[in-house]
């Protein structure tokens, strides 16, 4: 055999060689990661059960906060120690007060409180505003079986008659409700923060239902004519004690805008359909 055939054969071997030492490496892998898949799969086995059995639901970062602010408001509102109220409804808004972060709060009296926290202590809370008005969520099926919250935006408070968002485009939160009473009959109000008095001011507007059962919803923010705002549709509803002389406005669709300059919502005219 010439030293040629020799060269190449011990090629072949070496090749051959570090082809099976690959061959057994892959295959060591492979064992060991199918290995550690079946741990892995027995070791989350439990707690894949757990969650199962809880629903699978974890909860956000938003909801951890939202149930620390709860206990806190509970633990630092002497309110609670004096009463038996149970918060139903709480998460941050940005209402505009200045001294903390502002959170709403309902409770299951359906009153609505709002506090300014900073840190470790509330700095403020709000009941209702300057003008002697609380806060107070209804339930809407009371009033309509249609469901008048349809076209309101914001953070809608689940089972009620309010939403809050920033309705007037001024980088800030607005409180809206639908009030339904015997004294008042059926109204709208938009409560928004006045840094100048420290507190809630609003605005009240009256309105009329067309149809419990099938709507529209009395109110419907909107774009009209290039100005931004809502419509109401516009009535006495049942007010017990209604104008001696028929409001011109009634059984019309009228349209409000925010004025800046004002600081508050004003009629801009009936809207054409």
């Amino acid at each position: 055999m010439s030293n040629e055939q020799v060269v190449a054969d011990s090629k072949v071997k070496i090749v051959s060689y570090f082809a099976i030492c690959y061959l057994v490496f892959i295959i060591c892998l492979a064992v060991i990661f199918l290995f550690s898949c079946a741990k892995k799969k027995e070791n989350t086995a439990p707690a894949d059960a757990e969650a199962k059995e809880s629903g699978g639901y974890t909860e956000s970062a938003e909801e951890i906060e939202q149930k620390v602010m709860k206990e806190f408001i509970y633990n630092n509102d002497l309110y609670f120690e004096e009463t038996d109220a149970e918060i139903e409804f709480i998460k941050k808004a940005n209402f505009g007060i200045p001294g903390g972060d502002n959170w709403i709060v309902r409770l299951n009296s359906l009153h609505i409180l709002i506090y300014v926290i900073d840190g470790g202590r509330i700095e403020e809370d709000y009941y209702g505003t300057i003008s002697g008005q609380y806060f107070v969520d209804q339930y809407p099926e009371v009033v309509s079986e249609y469901d008048i919250m349809l076209d309101i935006p914001g953070t809608h408070i689940p089972d009620g008659c309010t939403s809050f968002g920033d309705f007037n485009g001024d980088g800030t939160d607005e409180l809206f409700r639908y009030l339904y009473t015997e004294e008042l009959g059926h109204n709208i109000d938009i409560f928004h923060y006045e840094q100048k008095k420290n507190g809630f001011d609003f605005c009240r507007i009256r309105h009329k239902i067309i149809d419990q059962e099938k709507g529209p919803a009395p109110v419907v923010f909107m774009t009209y004519r290039g100005k931004k705002g809502f419509k109401v549709y516009s009535g006495t509803g049942w007010n017990p004690n209604p104008d001696p002389a028929p409001d011109p406005k009634n059984d019309k669709w009228i349209f409000y805008s925010w004025n800046e300059e004002q600081s508050k919502y004003v009629e801009v005219g009936e809207v054409a359909e």
